[in-house]
Formats: structure tokens, C-alpha cells, sequence
């Protein structure tokens, strides 16, 4: 159903004398032959990793921190902390554009990119006590990217039969027809707590929120509920990859060593 994508960083810190490791989600990106770039936060920075370099590149632009990051039709978008559908484009060549945000003002939650085939989508979540008091959990706007000429994102309140599923690090979409019992145009989100009655369906046509267990009780109390439980949020396990490289002090000018996992 889909692919996610972890860095495993490993690095000596003089300060403390010893070496510290972390692991990170990252978007990756084939490119010609087998050749490959990654975008992933580096201590704090936004770097890219390209294989035909075989190092690290520190990448330069108006960023105020990053919120999410997916790789799209041979590029990269990154959207910002800013709360205001602030995407970026990275090429592999390091060329860095933006684009236009869709709101002026911080309003959101939480703002993720979201993958379907050929489609962008950028989803804005807005929580309760931020101007959506209509509302008895979070709710969701979606955003489609537009290619022709300039790109630009469009609202959109119909997706279909898909359904988006945000997960605490990831977010995939799919048909409701891979999955039997689960609704269609709809978002499917967890609110910031562990028990089973957090996980939830945002309708995009009605606006309305209703608990996941009850509204597609045959596909969450069938044979896929303990590993959807086991993963926080309502879907089948993604198949990940993660990325590693030798242990090593932080110096750019020395090239990380990576092999592939599935």
C-alpha cells in the first residue's frame, strides 16, 4: 500500500565524549539508474543527501522549521511550521522554489502532504478553540496541487472513494475499496490520546467527525484491528525502508556510507 522512508543517524558529540545515534523519517527519491537523493533534517537543518555525491548538502531558503516532507513527480515538498500552507519545492539540483501559501494568518493544527498516484494533496487540521467551535474534534481542509503554469494549491472537498489516513509520522491515501468496511471521502486521524475511542473519521462532504470503531465497525473489529491498533492509527502496515550509515563525526566533507533495508 505504500512505502516510508527512516534515516539512522549516528554521530560523535566532543561535548560528552561519546557517540550519540537518533533515527528520522526522510523523503526519498530515485533517480536515473540507481542513483538516489534524500531531504531530512540534520541537527536540526534541512539537508539533502544525493548518492552521486556520496555527502551531505545544506540546503538554503526561507524556512521556519518542517513540519512535512514527501517527494513528488521528481521533486520535493516541504511545508513549513508557519501554519499557513507554506509548501516548498526542492529539485535534486539544489533549485528551490515556493509556493504561494493559502492563508495569511496561522490557523492550523497540524499540516501534512499526502500522496495519491499523480495527486499532491496538502491537508490543513484545525483543533478545537481555533476558530472551530462548530466542531466536536478536529477538523480537516484539503488542498490540491495544481501543475498548470504556476503551480498552486486548489480546495477541494471531494476525493472520492479515498480515504487519507494521518498517522503519527506518515500519511498514505488509498481507494476505500482496498479496504472493506472503511468510508470514502473522508480523513481518518487519531486526537492526542491512546485509547481506542481517539481514532476518528472526518467526513469531507458533511464536516462532521464520528469515532472510528462505530462508523466502519466491520473493517476496525475485523482481522486487521490489533495490527491498526498495534500502529496508532487505522490502516494496513506500511512496508518501510530504513536508510542507514556508518558511525561516524559530523563533517560534511566525509561521505556517509548507506545500504537500503525493506
Amino acid at each position: 500500500m505504500g512505502f516510508s522512508y527512516k534515516f539512522f543517524f549516528s554521530f560523535f558529540r566532543p561535548s560528552r565524549s561519546r557517540t550519540e545515534s537518533y533515527t528520522n523519517r526522510v523523503a526519498f527519491l530515485p533517480l536515473d539508474g540507481k542513483e538516489f537523493a534524500v531531504v531530512a533534517v540534520v541537527l536540526g537543518d534541512l539537508m539533502m543527501y544525493r548518492s552521486c555525491d556520496k555527502g551531505w548538502t545544506k540546503l538554503e531558503g526561507r524556512f521556519t522549521a518542517y513540519r512535512d516532507m514527501v517527494s513528488f513527480k521528481g521533486n520535493f515538498y516541504v511545508v513549513d511550521m508557519s501554519g499557513q500552507g507554506h509548501v516548498f519545492v526542492i529539485e535534486p539540483s539544489f533549485e528551490i522554489t515556493e509556493i504561494q501559501a493559502v492563508t495569511l494568518t496561522r490557523e492550523t493544527y497540524d499540516e501534512r502532504l499526502v500522496v495519491s498516484g499523480n495527486e499532491l494533496f496538502l491537508v490543513q487540521r484545525f483543533t478545537l478553540g481555533m476558530d472551530c467551535n462548530e466542531y466536536e474534534h478536529s477538523w480537516f481542509r484539503l488542498f490540491r496541487l495544481e501543475e498548470d503554469g504556476q503551480r498552486r494549491w486548489v480546495r477541494i472537498n471531494d476525493i472520492k472513494d479515498r480515504v487519507v489516513f494521518l498517522g503519527c509520522y506518515w500519511s498514505l491515501c488509498c481507494s476505500a475499496k482496498e479496504l472493506p468496511g472503511m468510508k470514502g471521502n473522508s480523513v481518518v486521524f487519531k486526537e492526542p490520546n491512546n485509547c481506542r475511542e481517539s481514532i476518528f473519521v472526518f467526513d469531507l462532504k458533511t464536516m462532521k467527525t464520528s469515532n472510528a470503531f462505530t462508523e466502519c465497525r466491520g473493517y476496525m473489529f475485523g482481522k486487521n484491528r490489533e495490527p491498526l491498533l498495534s500502529c496508532g492509527i487505522l490502516t494496513h502496515r506500511i512496508q518501510q525502508t530504513v536508510l542507514h550509515h556508518e558511525s561516524q563525526p559530523v563533517n560534511q566533507s566525509k561521505p556517509m556510507v548507506w545500504s537500503r533495508k525493506s
